[in-house]
């Protein structure tokens, strides 16, 4: 797994850490809410992007990459 793909993985659990967090304890949940599950829509939509380019470079798949 490359660095960009680190870092959207890493991105995407602490932004669900904070909606599991404002949710539980139900403060300005709404718009938080939303802007948070916005939040990580865009991020896994980035990290598809990262990830097909990644093949699309390399010509390898993560199984292909994980029988090296």
């Amino acid at each position: 797994m490359n660095k960009a793909m680190i870092v959207h993985h890493t991105l995407n659990i602490l932004l669900m850490i904070i909606l599991i967090i404002v949710n539980f304890f139900n403060t300005l949940n709404l718009p938080v809410s939303i802007t948070l599950a916005t939040l990580i829509l865009v991020n896994a939509i980035l990290l598809i992007r990262a990830n097909s380019k990644q093949v699309k470079n390399n010509g390898i798949t993560i199984d292909d990459y994980k029988k090296k």
